[in-house]
């Protein structure tokens, strides 16, 4: 502890200036190689990355255009079968001639499979391949059996199969994948498969091979990419090396590395792929993916377009973030020698700053005591030197005086800020108050106006047609509104418009439409007539006179006596008609919004009312809600609603179901649901 203690006890300024830097200096030095580090490591991750997903994509394309060009031979051999079936079809010493002008190595063998014959005839498989060329191979098994998905798999999938790797015993002894297709006579009748045996040395070399790049020559210096001042310093790791795996689409490795004590020549066909993540790699066509449980390294892989196999490529992190270790490792080693270089410099200027430092320091405290003649020799030799502390000791004197007189200003301006913030005060209170007034006064006028809006609304009915209605706005005025009577003793008009937006703008446009309907006030017009009725309120209400406002509506008139309804809709939601038995019928017809365009054509539809049917009008702001989970209700989910049965208050249990989805009881937009119910009582009015 002594030594610790002496290192942090009093010192000169000199000392605590050197002190500190070389403090600041090791903190910039330490911080610095961790940046370096943690900023190189995420760039070689990154780089690397790159480099390995392009790999294992053109790695993986490489091996699809192989099978590619191998499955073009079956279609040959295919086209050759049905070309000349007249002739008996394909012929052996054919099949060897084209095995031998075959480019390809990997192939291994040629077949044309009859379907229609005994499997154990000599014509029935017409095979042949290396190790039996130029004459015809045999087959000792029966090859219908569902076990053999190189028949099965290609007479039940449409054009080119692959099937699954496996290894040929009992005649090539050698590890393949044989492609295939079905084959159909001029007639579209199948008649047998034609195949190729391919190999699989050739893909597990092109596996094996598969290297993004030489970790050691890249970052030692000799490859130019991170030149090194201590090259020494990078050591890569001699256990550490890239590993690549080719997969089937269940997790069965194709090819790989050798495990340790495993003989080269054993096979390695059909075995799983021990990975912690495999689940993963199979459900994801390609990415990337850190593991650690098996020791720290990065996966990489791709799947293949034509196969569904997937090339696994592992790279162990170290190797990836050794460069960076490195590079800070010859960071810090830089770093140090500067540091001591640094440190006895600024022991050399600590010396000269502090000398007269500690001379102001006296003059400082003689000040205190409020002596100042007997410093001024003090002061005026170090205020000849040309620096900081010269300039320094020559306002010291000019100082004091200027304390003394700020002192007095500050007092002065104190005063006078205390005058100015009462009467600021004063005034931002009777501000406060003006502006509640008006704030009050505005309230109760728009309480006025939403209770007129609401006063327009229908009385609800009780007789042939019974109605039942809620009506909610977003804010306190909305632009909803609708409306119901009696034109004459035989027809119920009824009527629901929405228009955009909300506030006092909005709520006065749907009144005054409402109040037109209500009092049949529009010209010209004849209200048994829906279409005509919303012609001519958009001829009334065009939008480039009503402040850029328009509206959907939807109108139509009700005829008692026989029990039809007649309807047009300009751009409105479809009204939902349920019968008793639960049929629900969509009453729509084509129309534009009122108000937007002059010439707008409108139709009317009519429609029976079955008995104790009920209509609903609504606005879409009665299913345009978010729910909680970030979902919208849609028209169709709040047609289904009004289907569920509600007892007598349906409306009621509508809205509660509603507000229930909705996670609140305010709702977005405005809410207006009616409910009519036509019953066969005689008398049309009550």
């Amino acid at each position: 502890m002594f030594p610790l203690k002496r290192l942090f006890a009093s010192r000169s300024i000199g000392q605590r200036f050197a002190l500190a830097i070389g403090a600041g200096a090791g903190a910039i030095l330490i911080t610095l190689a961790s940046a370096i580090y943690f900023s190189s490591r995420e760039m070689l991750l990154e780089q690397t990355s790159s480099e390995a997903l392009e790999a294992v994509h053109d790695h993986t394309h490489t091996i699809d255009e192989l099978v590619d060009r191998l499955a073009m031979l079956p279609m040959a051999i295919g086209s050759d079968q049905v070309a000349n079936e007249e002739k008996g079809g394909v012929t052996v010493p054919w099949l060897a001639s084209l095995l031998k002008q075959c480019p390809i190595q990997a192939v291994f063998g040629l077949y044309m499979i009859l379907d229609n014959q005994d499997w154990k005839t000599t014509d029935v498989f017409r095979w042949v391949n290396r190790k039996t060329w130029p004459g015809p191979a045999r087959m000792n098994y029966d090859f219908h059996l569902g076990t053999h998905d190189w028949y099965s798999g290609a007479k039940n999938t449409p054009g080119t199969y692959v099937s699954h790797p496996y290894f040929a015993e009992g005649g090539s002894e050698i590890e393949m994948i044989s492609i295939t297709r079905a084959i159909y006579d001029k007639k579209g009748t199948f008649i047998g498969v034609a195949g190729v045996d391919v190999a699989l040395d050739d893909i597990q070399k092109m596996v094996a091979e598969m290297r993004i790049r030489e970790f050691a020559k890249d970052f030692s210096g000799r490859g130019k990419k991170f030149p090194l001042f201590f090259s020494s310093l990078l050591v890569i790791p001699t256990q550490l090396h890239e590993a690549t795996y080719l997969i089937t689409s269940n997790g069965s490795l194709i090819a790989g590395p050798q495990s340790s004590g495993q003989d080269s020549g054993s096979s390695i066909i059909g075995k799983s792929l021990a990975l912690p993540c495999i689940a993963q790699i199979l459900s994801q066509g390609s990415g990337s993916l850190r593991i650690r449980d098996h020791g720290d390294k990065m996966l990489y892989w791709a799947e293949g377009r034509r196969t569904g196999w997937k090339l696994v490529l592992e790279v162990p992190y170290g190797l990836i973030v050794a460069p960076a270790r490195a590079l800070a490792i010859e960071s810090i080693a830089i770093g140090g020698i500067g540091l001591v270089l640094l440190l006895g410099v600024s022991l050399v200027v600590a010396r000269r700053v502090s000398s007269p430092i500690r001379e102001l320091q006296v003059v400082a405290s003689a000040f205190e005591n409020g002596s100042y003649q007997e410093n001024d020799g003090v002061l005026n030799r170090i205020a000849r030197r040309n620096d900081e502390l010269g300039r320094f000791a020559s306002s010291f004197s000019a100082m004091v005086r200027e304390i003394q007189l700020r002192e007095e200003r500050l007092a002065r301006w104190n005063a006078d800020l205390e005058i100015t913030v009462a009467q600021r005060t004063a005034d931002l209170e009777l501000a406060m108050q003006t502006v509640e007034k008006s704030n009050a006064a505005m309230a109760d006028e728009l309480a006025e106006a939403a209770g007129y809006v609401r006063a327009v609304l229908p009385q609800k009915l009780k007789g042939c047609v019974t109605t039942d209605w809620d009506f909610e706005t977003s804010s306190q005025l909305g632009g909803d509104s609708f409306g119901y009577h009696w034109i004459d003793d035989d027809h119920f008009a009824l009527y629901l418009l929405d228009v955009c937006g909300h506030g006092v703008g909005a709520a006065l446009l749907s009144v005054s439409v409402v109040n037109l309907l209500r009092t049949a006030s529009l010209t010209d017009t004849d209200f048994l007539d829906p279409s005509a009725v919303l012609s001519s309120l958009n001829e009334t209400f065009p939008m480039e006179r009503h402040n850029d406002m328009y509206f959907t509506a939807w109108y139509g008139v009700y005829t008692h006596s026989t029990r039809r309804l007649r309807f047009s809709c300009a751009g409105h939601p479809p009204a939902i008609l349920i019968s008793k038995e639960g049929i629900t019928t969509h009453l729509k017809t084509e129309g534009m919004i009122v108000g937007a365009f002059p010439k707008a054509r409108y139709q009317t539809v009519e429609v029976k009312i079955p008995e104790s049917s009920r209509l609903y009008l609504f606005s879409d702001g009665v299913y345009e809600i978010d729910r909680p989970d970030g979902t919208m209700m849609s028209y169709t989910e709040f047609a289904e609603l009004l289907c569920t049965p509600g007892g007598d208050s349906r409306v009621s249990s509508i809205v509660t179901e509603v507000k229930r989805q909705n996670g609140s009881d305010f709702f977005a937009d405005d809410f207006s649901l009616v409910e009519f119910l036509f019953q066969s009582e005689k008398s049309p009015q009550s």
